[in-house]
Formats: C-alpha cells, sequence, structure tokens
C-alpha cells in the first residue's frame, strides 16, 4: 500500500481493496416455489411483501379463475411476521425463457438496440393491438411496454421509459424513466453500463449446480436489461463539442412506444407441491419439477 506525507507527521494511506471479497448477502430466510413470473432458478434478495409481488408476482389466471401460489402466501406471512429480508428463487416446469421488445426503430430504419425483460414466462408478453384509450389488449398489471422519449440529435441522447403493461395513453403508470441515454459507449450515460446487461444461465460441476453471470454491466433496473447494442455511436461528441459525425444520428431511435413478445413458459394449475418427487394428478411434468427444485437448492 503507498503512504503518502501530507505534513510532518501526517501520512495518507491508500489502501488496496481490490482483492477484498463483497460481503455476503444477509437474508433471513430461503424460500424455494413456484411464481407467477420472475427469474428461473436465482436467488434474488427481497426486502418485503412489495418487493416480491413487483418482482414475482402473486396471482395468475387459469380459465377464469384466479390462482395463488403456497409461496407468495409464505411471503406475506414472512414479512407480517417480522421478517426483514429473504432470498426467494423460483422453480418451474419445463423451459421459461425471458421477452424480448418487439423491435425499436432507429431513424435509418434500421435496429439500434434491443431489451429483454429479467422475468420468465409468457406472462410477459404484452404484445398486441392497441384499445382505443391506447392501453395494450393483452396489457396487465405483471407485463410492462416500453416508450422512447425526449430524442435529443444534437446530444446524441433519449430517454427510455419502462411503464406499466396495463397502463393507458392518458394514464400512463411509469415504473421507471431512464434520461439522456446515449449508445455511445464512451459516454458516461451508456445505456448499457446506465441500465445493465447481465443475465445468468446455469451451468453444473458434476453433481453440483451453480449460477454463471454473463454481461459485464450490472442490472440496475428492476424490470429490463439491454440485450444488444447493433448500431453504437462511437465518440458521438467530438473533441472540439461537436458532432463528430453526422451519419450517426441515423443510429439514434425515434420517438415511439412498444411491447414485448416472444417469451415461453407458462404458469401451471393446480398443486404444484403435490408429490414431487412421484406422480401427481395436476398434469404438471413432475420429473421437471423435481429438477428444478433439485437445482435451486443446489445453487442456494
Amino acid at each position: 500500500m503507498a503512504e503518502t506525507l501530507i505534513s510532518p507527521g501526517v501520512l495518507a494511506r491508500e489502501n488496496d481493496t481490490s482483492f477484498i471479497a463483497p460481503a455476503p448477502v444477509e437474508a433471513g430466510a430461503a424460500i424455494i416455489g413456484p411464481a407467477v413470473k420472475g427469474p428461473v432458478e436465482v436467488p434474488t434478495l427481497i426486502s418485503s411483501y412489495g418487493d416480491y409481488q413487483r418482482t414475482f408476482g402473486t396471482t395468475f389466471t387459469v380459465g377464469s379463475d384466479k390462482k395463488e401460489y403456497l409461496t407468495s402466501l409464505a411471503v406475506k406471512s414472512y414479512f407480517g411476521n417480522g421478517g426483514n429480508t429473504l432470498l426467494m428463487t423460483r422453480v418451474v416446469s419445463g423451459s421459461h425463457t425471458a421477452a424480448v421488445d418487439t423491435g425499436i426503430t432507429a431513424q435509418s430504419g434500421s435496429v439500434p438496440f434491443t431489451i429483454a425483460t429479467l422475468g420468465q414466462g409468457t406472462l410477459l408478453n404484452s404484445t398486441g393491438s392497441e384499445n382505443s384509450d391506447g392501453s395494450l389488449i393483452n396489457g396487465n398489471a405483471d407485463n410492462i411496454r416500453f416508450e422512447i422519449a425526449n430524442v435529443d440529435n444534437a446530444k446524441g441522447t433519449f430517454s427510455l421509459l419502462v411503464r406499466r403493461g396495463d397502463d393507458a395513453t392518458k394514464g400512463k403508470v411509469i415504473l421507471e424513466s431512464f434520461n439522456d441515454l446515449s449508445l455511445d459507449p464512451n459516454s458516461e450515460t451508456y445505456i448499457e453500463s446506465v441500465i445493465g446487461n447481465q443475465y445468468t444461465t446455469k451451468g453444473t460441476d458434476g453433481s453440483d449446480v451453480f449460477i454463471n453471470t454473463v454481461g459485464g454491466y450490472v442490472n440496475r433496473s428492476k424490470y429490463i436489461r439491454v440485450a444488444s447494442v447493433s448500431r453504437p455511436t462511437l465518440n458521438f461528441i467530438g473533441n472540439d463539442g461537436f458532432i463528430s459525425d453526422a451519419n450517426l444520428t441515423g443510429s439514434l431511435p425515434t420517438a415511439q412506444s412498444g411491447s414485448f413478445q416472444s417469451a415461453t413458459g407458462n404458469n401451471g394449475a393446480g398443486n404444484f407441491f403435490g408429490d414431487i418427487d412421484g406422480t401427481n394428478t395436476q398434469g404438471i411434468p413432475t420429473a421437471q419439477i423435481a429438477t428444478s427444485y433439485a437445482d435451486a437448492i443446489s445453487i442456494l
């Protein structure tokens, strides 16, 4: 470590913290079970029941009935009895994937970047026609839509709004807003560094299962990540303070709104926990449940 003499008898000591391991996550409980939405087999720190509802939902519809997993009741009871934080790990039946945007258009007509939901499952699909009030026919309180606004060609910036899937044009419900975003990797407001681009994959080492994180920018959004940037505007503003290349403005998105699509994976009906290692009568592939459940335990 380096020391600098400030004045006689006064030293400034520089401590190298690059090899100090981060402190472990503190959680009062760990809950493993099915959930309406959210990341799959990824332990997620939850600080309140409202936080759980936002991330993992509460009820889902099967036919004309509303269903609620025992998981959400357990979480509600935990926080209702004084719990502070917990690790929630969602297990599912079958394959679940994230939803991606329905297509963001650049001023040149190309696709400047793509975004994807952090949660997985078809409930996240909000694509479809709009009603007369601008609401999405497939929008609901558990999925989202996006809007791009405040495009500034002179600065090479724009805003990205994350809206609730069931809002309307004159009644927007803005969940998150990211302002002065840039597609310039050298900018302090580069879209990937502001929103984040990380996702996880499941790896194995013998009988052990672990989580592998892909992407160099931590997810700061609670709902989306940047899946790709295909039209970066490198050094948009030159050293002289002016646009370095007029063609770069064609990479900026136009003002627009859109929804999400292509997610896979449905919520099962009935008692997800029944006969988890055997045969149940709920029409749920128990072998897939058991595998997901065992992987989640191994990860924790």
